[in-house]
């Protein structure tokens, strides 16, 4: 399928997600709200059990992201029989896991979902508010405890659970471990159950990491802005700016106008690309490549004794066969072409704004009120603005994804043994 082609098919596309909008409006909205329900229903909890183990706070606090995920992938499932190529792809039989010994299945990808949803979940702003939320109120619950008999004990850091980059390093390489052994053990007991207690794992692992990135991120960023040299380019420029004269406007103008747009870029491209690899993922994870044949093998890595070799190794490869539909997702979106993806970006990005747009809705509506009144109906203002956009963007994610997964289909037939289920499917979907 050349460029042009696939420029022609965007309208098609647009209007596929408009036929999912119009066909599953109603379980969407219940879905997305079940999901926000259980966000917020996560940090109240968490609030509470902070106070008597914090580890146990923690496990229970990547629930609120994962509320979000899981009423995505839900309304994305249930799109499935809507959707010619993914019913088509549904036929197929998947790869083999290659620790498990069984049919590889979505929760043993789920860092390959975990990763692209948490850059989305980072980009709406909404790991920092569940972070400020759990700190703010826990932190405020451990300053105001009273005891008649002794004095209080404050121990912020045990109860909040502040890690060092260290720490958070040694999660991660537990959890690489404790997943693999996850893998192994469920290989001779096939109990399916331990596959989604190491989704758990990576859940942990991966909040884990996306909140020490957020950190690093803001705080880079004041570090670079308290820098002498950050004063002394903003004094050079203004010196320059203000000897063009009557250009001194215009150049100011656009000047800002491009840093905004730099500042801007997680909601132009990033929020749009990690929004589609997770459809990707979640819609086409059966389209992983197969295992890459043994290479020759090494002489330096002979000399390791054979335990080391089998285990070491074994860990490895599970590692890299996890994030294999994170990067078979990346691939899919590199085939599209330039101008496809540049328009899919402009309608998420208008969908992502849809929190903002309520909010203005409801103020034009309501009026000026009292500051304490609207706090009060805030958190039911953002809710109703991102349960909105939880249903847009899966009906525009369906549709994307759908289109996405042609050109794999025709290019890889292999293993599809129902061309006319998809004719048919194809055929009712157009009715």
């Amino acid at each position: 399928m050349n460029d042009e082609m696939r420029v022609r098919d965007i309208p098609a596309v647009l209007v596929s997600a408009a036929r999912i909008l119009r066909t599953y409006w109603a379980p969407f909205i219940v879905i997305a709200c079940l999901g926000l329900a259980v966000r917020s229903g996560a940090l109240w909890v968490a609030i509470v059990v902070s106070d008597h183990n914090a580890f146990i706070a923690q496990l229970i606090l990547i629930i609120a992201p994962l509320g979000f995920l899981l009423a995505m992938i839900a309304m994305l499932y249930m799109t499935r029989g809507s959707l010619p190529n993914v019913a088509a792809l549904s036929h197929r039989e998947a790869r083999q896991a290659s620790t498990e010994k069984r049919e590889m299945r979505l929760v043993d990808v789920a860092v390959s979902v975990l990763v692209p949803f948490l850059a989305v979940y980072v980009s709406y702003g909404l790991l920092q508010e569940d972070l400020y939320r759990f700190t703010n109120e826990a932190a405020y619950a451990e300053f105001n405890q009273f005891s008649i008999d002794n004095p209080p004990d404050y121990d912020f850091a045990g109860r909040l659970a502040l890690y060092d980059w260290q720490i958070v390093l040694a999660i991660v390489v537990i959890a690489w471990v404790l997943r693999f052994a996850l893998g192994k053990i469920e290989s001779v007991t096939r109990f399916l159950w331990l596959a989604f207690l190491g989704a758990l794992v990576e859940v942990y692992y991966t909040s884990q990491v996306a909140q020490k990135v957020a950190d690093f991120r803001e705080t880079g960023m004041s570090w670079v802005e308290s820098r002498r040299a950050s004063d002394v380019v903003l004094d050079r420029y203004d010196q320059v700016v203000s000897s063009l004269g009557p250009l001194a406007n215009p150049v100011d103008t656009v000047t800002t106008w491009l840093f905004g747009l730099l500042g801007a870029i997680d909601a132009v491209v990033v929020v749009p690309l990690a929004w589609l690899t997770v459809g990707a993922v979640v819609l086409g994870h059966k389209l992983s490549p197969p295992e890459s044949p043994q290479k020759a093998p090494n002489p330096r890595w002979e000399r390791i004794p054979a335990p080391v070799r089998r285990y070491g190794g074994g860990l490895v490869g599970d590692v890299r066969e996890r994030w294999s539909a994170f990067w078979n997702g990346l691939r899919m979106m590199a085939t599209a072409g330039l101008l496809p993806m540049l328009t899919f970006c402009l309608a998420f990005l208008i969908v992502i704004r849809i929190p903002w747009l309520v909010g203005q809705l409801l103020r034009l509506a309501i009026g000026p009120i009292e500051t304490k009144t609207w706090l009060a109906f805030s958190p039911m203002e953002k809710a109703v603005g991102l349960a909105i956009t939880m249903v847009l963007a899966a009906a525009l994610l369906a549709a994307a994804i759908d289109w996405l997964l042609g050109p794999k289909l025709a290019a890889d037939p292999a293993g599809d043994p129902s061309p006319a289920d998809r004719r048919e499917v194809s055929a009712e979907v157009g009715a």
